[in-house]
């Protein structure tokens, strides 16, 4: 059957790879073509039939460094406990709703997943990742409970690949729910982390968007990026920070991100980007990025610690254009 190859039917989407490709089921009963199968991390797991119950057993069963791929099948996933993320050089990807489109702007377009996974323990954290080179993909992330996090990065963690993901933060606001923590645990520097072409929501139109960061990037972190994604605040209250670095020497690259506010939403984000922390001279470079009106671009304590270019702020609500009918 077409499904249980590498390359067949939909599953030629996947990551070409020469390890294992290991599936998850999101339920104890589900279906492939139709079929109803029953997962339980006594299967091997090596075939979409054979799949695994749990996210973290699955990561257990990899092999650091040799390519080995995890797929979470359609539905939401939950683990209840944090997905301990301990095996580097793996790859963890939900399924995708329509064929990839790579290297375009993320402009207020949310991807279309059709795998979520969410923690309801109180405070949970989906995902700790404390080894390098893991990539994430096509995947829906959503903390359920307030000071939940949707990621969290040790030092330890560097060259972590975040893609086409949504972190929606739509549950119970707290100051302390972050969408994809960097915490420094005094072990080393992260470097290099790449979050391209996300989504982060902050609360919805009838409830509170008073989140902690989308992003925060705390300790010592060299070279990350973050380009092509939108963070758009739906929710009644103000957003403090789309992200955050309180790291005094982190280096950070955004560009091509957009902070939305859309048509109707009167709160403001506080601030779009704080280095208030960050005091190294020109630690913060923000290229080519669009601010809504009424939110502050950019928070720091001298303008050295940012350097901008070609960003746009909206203030006015002006047409510049009119057609007549």
């Amino acid at each position: 059957m077409g499904y249980t190859t590498k390359y067949g039917g939909f599953w030629g989407l996947l990551p070409q790879t020469a390890g294992r490709i290991f599936w998850v089921a999101a339920s104890a009963s589900y279906q492939v073509s139709g079929t109803t199968y029953t997962a339980s991390d006594s299967n091997d797991g090596l075939a979409p039939e054979r799949a695994f119950l749990t996210t973290d057993y699955a990561v257990g069963q990899c092999t650091a460094n040799v390519g080995d791929v995890i797929v979470l099948l359609h539905g939401v996933h939950d683990d209840v406990a944090a997905v301990a993320v301990d095996v580097a050089g793996i790859t963890i990807t939900g399924i995708p709703g329509s064929t990839p489109v790579n290297g375009g702007r993320g402009g207020g377009i949310r991807p279309l997943n059709r795998s979520s996974i969410t923690n309801t323990a109180t405070a949970g954290i989906i995902f700790t990742v404390t080894v390098a080179d893991v990539e994430f993909a096509y995947l829906d992330i959503e903390p359920t409970s307030a000071g939940g996090r949707g990621f969290r990065f040790s030092q330890a963690a560097s060259r972590a690949y975040i893609h086409d993901c949504n972190i929606i933060m739509d549950a119970t606001a707290s100051t302390t729910t972050y969408g994809i923590h960097y915490y420094d645990d005094v072990t080393g520097v992260n470097s290099r982390g790449v979050i391209r072409n996300c989504y982060f929501v902050s609360g919805t139109t009838t409830t509170s968007g008073a989140n902690g960061p989308a992003i925060l990037a705390g300790g010592s972190i060299r070279g990350m990026l973050i380009e092509q994604c939108t963070f758009e605040l739906l929710g009644t209250a103000a957003w403090a920070d789309c992200i955050l670095s309180t790291g005094i020497t982190n280096e950070l690259t955004i560009r091509d991100c957009d902070f939305l506010t859309p048509a109707g939403v009167t709160t403001v984000m506080t601030g779009a980007i704080d280095v208030t922390l960050a005091t190294t001279e020109g630690a913060c470079k923000v290229l080519r990025c669009y601010f809504s009106q009424g939110s502050d671009a950019f928070q720091m304590s001298a303008t050295g610690d940012l350097h901008a270019s070609d960003c746009y702020v909206l203030t006015s609500t002006v047409n510049a254009l009119q057609f007549a009918a």
